[in-house]
């Protein structure tokens, strides 16, 4: 955990959401009575264009779990701690309480925020020995079916080895971070964010005993497309989609970039899994 004291702060606005953008204004307005340098933008292709008039150090997002991930997405390159202010309904990565927001950037603003460095995923998709796309995750990357409901046939590689072939629905890479999301609910395990790991977990294997898998983050995992399909489809975190081929080859490790989130102040990890029905005490 590290502890940063903002100098400006970037407030990025669920695109289109009036209520939200109306918060950001006054929110705004607040940092700006305490000499802060403040900036407003909605969820744009290209946020970074405001990145060298504010300079910001924290991000507030004002949204829900996916234009957090999609703003992670795109600043994660600049180092910048990212605070998410809840205007749906899970809030898992968005934890501040719209209601709440005043007190929290008070306490910020008075004593710092405390900053969780989260994995990030780095994927290449490979096709004739040829790389056709590179990019970044923050939850996960799913290689699986598209409409149809027939299972597709896969291999598994951790490094150089081939570990297994598969028959089922598709494949999940998650972070730490993902972990409780689309792979927890594949019957993926719960895995503490602030781990160095990739989990891969198989969405419903058809007759093969592959149970998830929890891989060091530092190697190189790969899954390849077996068999002639038009129905197979790399997605990333649930926003993206690319249609596979036969003898594609999906490689994930680590990214070199972080996902630097604030946390809110007075919860943990336990705390938040209770909260949101993951743990329940007898």
């Amino acid at each position: 955990m590290t502890r940063i004291h903002p100098r400006s702060i970037l407030i990025v606005v669920k695109r289109g959401h009036d209520e939200a953008l109306g918060l950001a204004e006054e929110i705004a307005g607040w940092l700006a009575e305490r000499d802060l340098d403040v900036h407003v933008t909605e969820n744009e292709d290209d946020i970074s264009s405001c990145l060298p008039r504010c300079s910001p150090t924290l991000t507030l997002v004002l949204g829900g779990d996916g234009t957090m991930i999609s703003v992670a997405r795109k600043i994660c390159a600049n180092d910048m701690a990212v605070l998410g202010i809840n205007f749906a309904r899970v809030g898992f990565l968005t934890e501040c309480p719209r209601d709440a927001w005043q007190e929290v950037l008070t306490e910020i603003l008075e004593h710092g925020a405390v900053v969780s460095t989260r994995l990030l995923l780095d994927v290449r998709l490979i096709r004739d020995d040829t790389e056709i796309l590179s990019a970044i995750a923050v939850n996960d990357i799913v290689v699986g079916r598209s409409k149809l409901a027939r299972l597709i046939n896969l291999e598994l590689f951790f490094a150089t080895e081939r570990i297994a072939s598969l028959r089922a629905d598709g494949l999940i890479f998650s972070t730490p971070t993902g972990a409780s999301a689309y792979s927890y609910s594949a019957g993926g395990p719960l895995i503490h964010p602030e781990l160095q790991v990739i989990c891969a977990t198989p969405i419903c294997s058809f007759l093969t005993e592959i149970k998830p898998f929890i891989f060091p983050a530092d190697q190189l995992i790969g899954v390849r497309v077996d068999e002639d399909t038009t129905e197979a489809f790399l997605t990333l975190d649930g926003q993206s989609g690319w249609p596979l081929c036969k003898g594609d080859l999906v490689q994930v490790t680590r990214s070199s970039r972080f996902l630097h989130l604030v946390r809110y102040p007075g919860s943990s990890y336990f705390q938040k899994l209770k909260a949101k029905g993951f743990l329940r005490d007898s």
